[in-house]
């Protein structure tokens, strides 16, 4: 798969923002190491007190540096989102709103944690290291093993909310 097509294929149908103008000049591409936690990053060169400067001043943002798991190269539908993604937060939404996600969703749809062994390992890795390993419902009394990153929000065993 190459990363350059899907980075050219995705460019246009980023919404406008503040950064939008110099997308296609200043973003690179980059291969996070193996072992990194993250699917996607993205990093403004010029730091983070030059960035707010540019933004309310509506200026060229400098250099982009978009990294990528180089896992993602096995799922092309995660490689998609995952840069949907990290353009969005290069073209000047920073923040994880349900706007900026409504927005990657439009672009590049999500894929599924049973679709995706990466997303997979991923959900694993967080539960072996999570404090929380159960959930007891103060109920019924109920305790489940936890298996998913979210809390549910009912009792399995009784239905009650938590």
């Amino acid at each position: 798969m190459n990363v350059e097509a899907v980075l050219s294929e995705l460019m246009p149908q980023v919404p406008k923002n503040v950064f939008s103008n110099w997308l296609e000049q200043r973003v690179k591409l980059i291969w996070l190491d193996d072992n990194d936690d993250r699917l996607g990053m993205t990093r403004f060169e010029e730091g983070s007190v030059e960035l707010v400067r540019r933004r309310r001043l509506k200026l060229d943002p400098g250099n982009i540096t978009i990294g990528l798991h180089p896992r993602l190269i096995d799922e092309p539908k995660l490689l998609r989102h995952t840069l949907a993604h990290e353009l969005l937060h290069a073209s000047g939404v920073l923040e994880h709103t349900n706007e900026l996600h409504d927005a990657v969703e439009k672009i590049a749809p999500g894929v599924a944690i049973s679709d995706s062994n990466l997303l997979q390992e991923k959900r694993e890795e967080f539960l072996s290291d999570t404090r929380i390993k159960n959930w007891t419902c103060s109920h019924c009394g109920y305790v489940w093993q936890r298996s998913t990153i979210r809390k549910p929000k009912r009792c399995f065993k009784c239905a009650r909310q938590l």
